[in-house]
């Protein structure tokens, strides 16, 4: 037979060229719910095979897929994908109604006494109300883009002779499996908004460094080979170089814009809504 995607002709159930099924055929609804559900619930690469391992045996877990036993676990950044897919839908559902309404009031405030406040704090605050707005319209992208520095971190703090020993991209991969864990944790504190809004907030702030740190403990310490003590101590120090090099640059950032509105030095036109 002729494979239908690389057009070799072949014998047996794949194609020696390219691996596609012999028997791939045309889609049909019977075609998509098998495969969602076998993505979904399956034991070779299904997700929640992988969350299951991911929460009782993290360490285990990393060290088999950087040995290169991957079949059987979903992909990291796709698993990362869904949990902030998830986290976006959650906070949309709570908190992102109560941001809505904080800076609604603020509106009413600035456009009432928009007399008495300075051309400069109303800039600063359209500013601050769409990067607070941005961030969450596009929170994959901000997480994505800050996952560098975790890596960074990762590579700084665990050690000269794991650095030796761990390509950057390993070192990436268990950041984004740990991280995968961070968010999922983050969707649950969301969720408690909807009865204790204290609660919600206690929570994201005061757990969330811990919980980054048991994460990083829980899937880098079989590959780095550290006692858990050692391991907690330098997934505490990664993440306090993580919070410093990111608030880094957030000060540059904010010190670089007071300079330019200050001192007139541009033209700042940011609209409402």
């Amino acid at each position: 037979m002729k494979c239908l995607n690389c057009d070799t002709e072949f014998e047996g159930n794949f194609c020696p060229e390219c691996g596609q099924s012999a028997k791939t055929g045309r889609f049909t609804m019977k075609f998509i719910l098998q495969n969602l559900t076998t993505a979904i619930l399956g034991r070779d690469g299904g997700v929640w095979f992988t969350l299951k391992n991911l929460f009782s045996r993290p360490g285990a877990m990393i060290v088999e897929i950087l040995s290169g036993k991957r079949k059987k676990y979903f992909s990291p950044f796709p698993m990362l994908f869904l949990a902030l897919t998830l986290y976006i839908l959650v906070t949309s559902a709570t908190t992102g109604f109560m941001l809505q309404e904080a800076f609604s009031q603020s509106d009413t405030v600035f456009t009432e006494e928009s007399e008495e406040i300075d051309s400069q704090s109303i800039e600063v605050y359209h500013l601050l109300k769409n990067t607070v707005f941005f961030f969450i319209n596009h929170y994959t992208l901000c997480f994505l883009l800050t996952l560098p520095l975790f890596v960074i971190a990762a590579r700084a703090c665990y050690g000269r002779d794991n650095r030796k020993k761990y390509y950057w991209a390993e070192y990436i991969i268990t950041i984004v499996y740990a991280l995968v864990i961070v968010v999922l944790f983050r969707c649950l504190t969301k969720l408690t908004y909807l009865f204790d809004h204290d609660l919600a907030l206690s929570l994201g702030f005061t757990l969330a460094p811990l919980v980054m740190i048991v994460a990083c403990t829980a899937c880098s310490r079989k590959m780095l080979g550290f006692s858990i003590a050692k391991t907690a101590w330098r997934s505490f120090l990664l993440v306090l170089l993580y919070s410093l090099m990111l608030f880094g640059l957030l000060l540059i950032g904010a010190i670089l814009f007071a300079l330019i509105v200050l001192n007139g030095k541009g033209d700042i036109n940011i609209q409402l809504g």
